[in-house]
């Protein structure tokens, strides 16, 4: 079987909100570009993904954008594909002739959505533009000027598109796009947030975080975890319906704090506990609470394969380590208020230890970039399987926080 790395970035609409994750994937034949052949298997390695790993692990109820070679648009094995799931994303450069056109008016007519990548009005690709749905412009590559001049001629367009900026770096520049009427936005300023500077945080989130923290104490006795799980009625009721949850594994009904810690264990609830406590930070962008508890999760199952002690430690820091995007803050100003060990310290300040580098494989993951991923003696192949796994965790378990 071949290998397939399967990842997802999220695309965001203007409240922030997913509107589609662009998937992304690496396999055995990646340096075969420009043969024809190996396209169009290097697609059929990605369909293979779809049946073998499942598009709900990867996407959830959400929609997928997939890219595709010319070469695969004009294969027959393209039925496999949901026109309720799946966008189709072409770039250029694309074949002269009248086949390509012809295939995608007719994918249209079938109901598919085509999304048109690194689109120029000055590249053959603009040439597709009246069976596209989908637009999606650089933010690297256009100046602003340009951006706005291409925006405002796709805009009258004789049909709606949904204009999508891709690698938008921060913020400020996703707010300056928004402005010039761009619908989606996709790119690494989910972690770069804008700073706030001059106020100090507010008191209800400072105390989360010192919640959290001192959870993150491994030698923690278990009588002081259900009394702060318990002093909190909110948090107590919350806890209760986790545990009575599919996610819990339990089949027989939990009603008590104290035998919730005795039948599903006092690493899980203190990882839920957790959980709901960042989960109720009410980030200005929820999927960046997502995003940690993938985070999260895969340090934690990364420390556990690799048989490192300190899991609990690996989850902790996976979901410390976006909490500056989440919270606009300087991490050195919010590990000021935290009494965590120089260790986690490092790792989130530093990417440093073995804390440190769970968490920077796990960027790397989410960047589609597995080759440059590494985590002691585990495989890339398993590497990956653990992303998945969490990605599907993350997914059931902010299901059950909302």
């Amino acid at each position: 079987m071949t290998e397939c790395f399967v990842g997802r970035q999220p695309i965001l609409d203007q409240r922030n909100q997913v509107w589609a994750y662009e998937l992304l994937y690496r396999h055995s034949l990646d340096n075969a570009i420009g043969d024809v052949d190996r396209t169009v298997a290097t697609s059929r390695v990605v369909m293979n993904a779809f049946v073998d790993i499942g598009l709900e692990r990867v996407v959830g109820h959400h929609r997928a954008l997939v890219h595709v070679s010319d070469d695969f648009l004009l294969s027959p094995e393209l039925t496999g594909f949901s026109p309720e799931r799946v966008m189709l994303q072409i770039s250029d450069p694309i074949p002269s002739g009248a086949e390509l056109t012809t295939t995608l008016r007719r994918l249209r007519d079938e109901g598919h959505s085509i999304a048109l990548n690194g689109y120029r009005s000055d590249l053959s690709l603009a040439t597709l533009l009246p069976w596209a749905d989908v637009v999606k412009l650089d933010a690297l590559d256009l100046d602003h000027d340009t951006m706005a001049a291409e925006v405002a001629t796709l805009r009258r367009h004789n049909r709606p598109l949904t204009l999508i900026a891709k690698r938008v770096e921060t913020m400020e520049q996703r707010n300056e796009l928004a402005e010039l009427g761009i619908d989606c936005f996709q790119g690494w300023f989910l972690a770069r947030p804008e700073i706030i500077t001059g106020s100090r945080l507010p008191t209800n989130k400072l105390a989360i975080l010192q919640l959290v923290s001192r959870m993150s104490d491994p030698d923690m006795e278990t009588a002081e975890l259900e009394q702060l799980i318990t002093i909190d009625p909110s948090l107590s009721l919350r806890v209760l319906r986790f545990v009575n949850s599919p996610l819990s594994g339990l089949t027989r009904r939990v009603d008590s704090i104290h035998h919730a810690v005795v039948l599903v264990g006092r690493t899980i609830i203190r990882n839920w506990v957790m959980l709901l406590a960042v989960a109720s930070l009410e980030a200005a962008i929820p999927e960046l609470i997502k995003n940690a508890l993938v985070r999260a999760r895969l340090c934690e199952q990364m420390v556990h394969e690799a048989g490192v002690t300190g899991k609990e430690t690996a989850f902790t820091v996976g979901l410390f380590s976006l909490m500056d995007a989440i919270l606009a803050r300087p991490m050195d100003e919010l590990l000021e208020s935290l009494p965590f060990t120089e260790d986690i310290r490092t790792a989130l300040t530093a990417r440093a230890g073995v804390w440190g580098e769970a968490v920077e494989c796990a960027e790397q993951l989410e960047q589609g970039a597995p080759d440059g991923a590494a985590f002691r003696t585990i495989s890339s192949h398993r590497l990956s399987d653990l992303y998945l796994e969490a990605i599907s965790w993350a997914e059931e378990a902010t299901a059950t926080v909302r």
